[in-house]
């Protein structure tokens, strides 16, 4: 039962790990395969070794210097998980891209659950398909990683949901402040289901940082005891990936889209909460979750982008999902107020052909509109044979049907 639970988690929402030094092996023969051979879609992988560079100072985009990779390598060497892309537009320079994305290093805490998250890091683009990684103050290179704070909720892993630059009544800055909204796990031993062994950091929940240049970063103590600003409710396992969307400025309402494990039907939903400052948090409903058998999203809903639709009003959610044999796809649900959704029939994106990096499954969705009006959806993919996941990128001109960008090592 344990087992099937695990592969619920890995299939819906951050996939599972591989054990380390098998994972150390399939990096190495994914590096050597990968610099030989394009890849269409990918953008980054997995990096153990290499120098990065760090920003000058503070607010400072301009990365300079050589930092060496630490003595058992980046945080970022074994896997990667969920990605945030935010494209900004500057007259004179032209458009900055960065990007905050989930990794796992090769050695982590032995009994944390075994999924794509455990530090946070970031990367800067000018064009949003070459990326360069940044190394950060935090543990292994990393921007974020877990609170060293014993009574946190998230003391053995945390993973990016979102990032915005605002300002708003609680936290007021005047150039606007990055704030992350993130997740994470605790110390304390959850299972994953009544008859199954005890991991550490199951028991997710949501908590927010601050920041002033998006690389360093505070916590944001919420309402929960626990430092979170939004856990589990009755009948969850845990909440976790979640992304913040401003409804109506006038007055201010905000979604907090996330995802949970439903106890009692054992698959994943997508939920809703609701505030006016983006700080105390409001559970609303269940918004989505698992289509009936026979669907490419019968087995669960998970981790999601919702966008405001290009033409005519409404809203776009871009979701991953699952169906009855836990095959991963990405699926496309339309919404006129954010809380109701209409599903379409077939997947936006499939896992790649067979040998390509992500013929393994596709997941984590995340959308850039693009200057010429079109669209770049990130996801995370995972290769079949080695089971090495990456990030890749697909545009789109109608926010409806995507092809994989071209890459060259």
């Amino acid at each position: 039962m344990l087992l099937l639970l695990l592969l619920g988690v890995q299939a819906c929402s951050a996939f599972l790990a591989p054990g380390l030094a098998v994972q150390r092996r399939r990096c190495a023969r994914a590096d050597a395969r990968l610099a030989a051979v394009s890849q269409p879609g990918l953008v980054l992988e997995p990096q153990s070794e290499g120098i990065r560079r760090q920003l000058s100072s503070v607010g400072s985009p301009v990365p300079v210097g050589a930092v060496e990779a630490p003595e058992d390598g980046w945080f970022d060497g074994a896997t990667l998980g969920s990605c945030v892309v935010r494209r900004f537009t500057d007259e004179m320079s032209g458009d900055r891209w960065m990007m905050w994305y989930s990794a796992r290093a090769p050695k982590w805490e032995e009994g944390v659950i075994p999924i794509a998250t455990g530090c946070v890091g970031v990367a800067q683009s000018t064009d949003g398909l070459k990326w360069e990684r940044l190394a950060g103050d935090e543990r292994a290179g990393s921007c974020f990683a877990p609170n060293e704070d014993w009574w946190g909720f998230d003391t053995t892993h945390v993973g990016v949901g979102d990032v915005h630059v605002m300002s708003n009544n609680i936290v007021q800055n005047n150039m606007g402040l990055y704030w992350m909204y993130y997740f994470g796990g605790d110390a304390n031993e959850g299972s994953l289901s009544a008859d199954g062994p005890a991991v550490l950091g199951a028991e997710m929940a949501i908590g927010v940082a601050l920041s002033n240049d998006g690389v360093h970063w505070g916590r944001l103590e919420g309402e929960h005891p626990s430092g979170a600003i939004l856990e589990p409710r009755q009948g969850q396992l845990f909440v976790g990936w979640p992304q913040l969307v401003q409804m109506r400025s006038s007055p201010e309402m905000w979604h907090l889209y996330y995802h949970a494990l439903d106890k009692a039907s054992g698959k994943f939903t997508i939920g809703v909460a609701t505030s006016t400052n983006c700080v105390e948090w409001a559970h609303a409903d269940t918004c989505l979750e698992a289509a009936g058998p026979g669907r490419f999203d019968s087995g669960g809903v998970s981790a999601r982008c919702v966008v405001p639709a290009p033409k005519g009003g409404g809203w776009l959610m871009f979701y991953e999902a699952q169906d009855d044999e836990r095959r991963h796809s990405i699926g496309l649900a339309t919404s006129a107020d954010g809380l109701r959704w209409e599903r379409g029939d077939q997947p936006v994106l499939s896992p790649g052909a067979e040998g390509a990096w992500d013929d393994g499954a596709v997941a984590r969705p995340w959308l850039v509109d693009t200057a010429d009006g079109g669209a770049c959806l990130y996801y995370v993919g995972r290769s079949r044979a080695s089971g090495v996941q990456s990030i890749g990128m697909a545009r789109s001109e109608d926010w409806a049907t995507f092809t994989r960008c071209a890459t060259t090592p």
